[in-house]
């Protein structure tokens, strides 16, 4: 129970950083393939509307991104062998899916730098939680 309580500190405290970092996807993408899938969809929905209240642009757009895409994931997650190439694999075609999709939306430019910023943070956001939740540095 108070790993879910973790998650929600950890979502509170990235998001003031999404701006340069997307740490929230990260977050979000650790929950699909680690929780309960209510759960994860809960979380990516109050993610979404969160992200959305705190870089208002379109209101409901990165709601119904991260729902969507939580979704999609959710049902492929039982075909993925979860090791860490296909889970790096996985959540570089998660992130730039939603890239894409919110920068079509939205018709917004592309930051590479962005990007590669995210990419960079995917592992130690990855273990960092999972340190903290599970004990270990990767779960099995």
């Amino acid at each position: 129970m108070i790993r879910y309580l973790v998650y929600f500190v950890a979502l509170y405290v990235v998001l003031p950083f999404s701006a340069f970092v997307d740490i929230v996807t990260a977050i979000v993408f650790f929950i699909i393939i680690h929780e309960d899938e209510r759960f994860a969809l809960v979380f990516s929905s109050i993610a979404g509307l969160l992200f959305d209240l705190y870089y208002p642009i379109r209101l409901g757009i990165n709601t119904l991104i991260y729902i969507v895409f939580t979704q999609s994931l959710l049902y492929l997650k039982k075909y993925l062998v979860l090791n860490p190439l296909t889970t790096f694999t996985t959540f570089i075609v998660f992130f730039l899916s939603k890239l894409a999709v919110t920068n079509i939306i939205l018709s917004s430019p592309i930051s590479f730098t962005q990007i590669g910023y995210a990419i960079l943070a995917f592992f130690p956001t990855i273990l960092v939680l999972n340190k903290i939740n599970f004990g270990v540095w990767m779960r099995s």
